[in-house]
């Protein structure tokens, strides 16, 4: 009872705002699930608003920048060292300032997003609790959106469908309901990249029921097979996370947890079209979309096995289209090689003509990655991670979880500015090295920061 009155006082001395900058936070905390309308800028297969008022925000706070680079000045300095190494790539490739300036964007609005987090919560000390309520607040809008969109579905509304496919970029409704994303399959790396963490930190049991109402809603109004898997994967992580495995009953419990998901997962699956699909003709001819994004991961690939200096040290920023273009043929030939003809596909035939980078993108932030910036720093990344993981002594079972779940999430979704992957940079260095604290203590320390942002009940702090 002694550290909830401690926590819950400290939460109260938190400020809802320090200064009138902070508005342009809380909306883009409340912009998070607006990321396919016509309103947003145009990235990669997306339209998000949310890191665009990061950006406006960081550049409103420069002046508590320094304090940011000194605790985070190597991972600020990266993407830096992206633009530079892609020198190579545009003397020798081409440089296409459209597809460059959205590379480059979003590389810099994900820097501006572990900026904003890091003002907010540790220099200017605004409200956790405030900011997550805002969140779910954001989040349970965009379910309610979703549920409108089954509702027209069935009701076949023209005035509403209409509406929908005028103002989301890539509408999906009457087909599918898509909420305000701009794919149904983001709708896992909204639940479990950006709300599950949160809910794992704070103990919110508000975020908790949000998230199981979103997904197994998203489930049953048909949105899509994706996030019934990506619910199973996240799942097992949670199980891993909250259940204290030193007690024989909670191992029994959550090996039974397990089961029944798997269990209830794959008899769901079974009776979906598409996987059924799938299962009876293979992925290159059981379902077009997943067809066609093997085959935007392939054609890449093929241009880097083509050329290893490019693969090396990438094709440069922006310059997808043309690793694609280079290894289209080489793709194709292997598509036929299996006795497949990839012209089948519309998709496919499309971007063989390469005339709008609208459709230049493959959802797999490391086939991308590697692409624009090559193997070297894609291999540097993954190291500067975890040796800023390390040097916070910040690894436990928790962030082994979500480090885990990160690197699925990013297999479907390629924006380099996805708040999922900068909020783990940001928690993970929330203390420094410190000498006389224990690495379980400086764990506890950095959990107690997100306790303090729970509900001002007594309900007791993450341990």
């Amino acid at each position: 009872m002694e550290r909830s009155e401690r926590t819950g006082s400290e939460d109260r001395r938190r400020k809802l705002f320090a200064d009138p900058t902070d508005v342009v936070l809380y909306l883009a905390f409340l912009m998070l699930p607006v990321d396919g309308t016509i309103y947003g800028f145009s990235m990669m297969y997306w339209t998000p608003i949310a890191p665009i008022l990061f950006g406006a925000y960081a550049l409103l706070n420069v002046w508590s920048l320094p304090k940011t680079v000194a605790r985070y000045g190597t991972l600020l300095a990266f993407p830096v060292i992206c633009v530079l190494v892609s020198v190579f790539g545009w003397l020798t490739i081409g440089f296409h300032i459209n597809t460059a300036v959205r590379t480059l964007v979003a590389l810099a609005t994900g820097i501006s997003c572990l900026i904003s987090l890091d003002v907010a919560f540790r220099i200017k000390r605004l409200s956790i609790s405030a900011a997550v309520t805002v969140i779910a607040v954001a989040y349970w809008l965009s379910f309610g959106v979703g549920v409108l969109q089954f509702v027209i579905m069935h009701t076949g509304d023209q005035t509403i469908i209409r509406f929908f496919q005028f103002k989301m970029e890539r509408s999906y409704v009457p087909h599918h309901i898509q909420f305000l994303f701009a794919e149904p399959s983001y709708i896992g790396m909204h639940l479990f990249g950006v709300l599950m963490p949160i809910c794992w930190l704070t103990k919110r049991k508000d975020v908790l029921l949000l998230i199981l109402v979103y997904a197994f809603g998203a489930a049953a109004m048909g949105a899509g097979v994706r996030i019934l898997i990506d619910t199973v994967v996240a799942f097992v992580l949670w199980i891993a996370v909250v259940v204290d495995f030193r007690h024989k009953r909670n191992r029994a419990i959550a090996a039974a947890g397990f089961a029944a998901v798997c269990v209830g997962g794959a008899m769901v699956l079974l009776r979906n079209a598409r996987v059924q699909s799938l299962l009876q003709n293979g992925v290159l001819t059981g379902d077009a979309s997943a067809f066609a994004r093997l085959f935007r991961s392939l054609a890449p690939i093929e241009a880097w096995l083509a050329d290893p200096l490019h693969m090396l040290f990438g094709f440069g920023a922006g310059n997808l289209k043309d690793a694609i273009a280079r290894g289209y043929d080489a793709a194709s030939s292997v598509i036929m090689a299996l006795g497949v003809n990839p012209q089948d596909s519309y998709e496919i035939r499309l971007l063989g003509s390469l005339h709008e980078d609208h459709y230049i993108f493959t959802m797999n932030a490391y086939v991308d990655f590697i692409t624009e910036f090559g193997l070297v720093l894609f291999i540097a990344a993954i190291v500067l991670i975890v040796m800023h993981i390390n040097r916070n002594h910040a690894w436990n079972r928790m962030t082994i979880c979500w480090f885990l779940l990160l690197i699925y999430l990013y297999i479907q979704f390629e924006g380099y500015a996805f708040y999922a992957l900068w909020m783990f940079l940001w928690f993970t260095g929330l203390n420094p090295n410190r000498q006389g604290t224990t690495g379980q203590g400086r764990v506890r320390e950095k959990r107690e920061v997100f306790a303090r942002g729970r509900h001002r009940s007594g309900r007791k702090s993450v341990r």
